[in-house]
């Protein structure tokens, strides 16, 4: 079911969002309103598949290069240092 709904979601809450902007373009009162809480009920369910499913991996990925940069520049600084280079 989770695999579902993650593959099949996201363009579940795109629908939901085209669909929101067209309600809420609309000149009458009543289908302006509708679009209004569509849209947020389609942001709300965004935010939440964002937070469960896309989160964690952009954590994991921002912490795994950090790790590289920093490795990077102590590996390089210490390459100069012992090549007696100024950085």
């Amino acid at each position: 079911m989770i695999e579902n709904f993650l593959e099949y979601g996201q363009w579940v809450i795109l629908v939901l969002s085209i669909l929101s902007l067209a309600l809420v373009s609309s000149v009458r009162h009543e289908t302006r309103l509708n679009g209004y809480i569509l849209t947020g009920i389609s942001r709300f369910a965004g935010a939440l598949v964002f937070v469960f499913v896309d989160l964690p991996a952009f954590v994991i990925a921002n912490l795994i290069q950090t790790y590289i940069a920093f490795k990077g520049y102590y590996n390089n600084k210490k390459a100069c240092e012992e090549n007696n280079e100024v950085i």
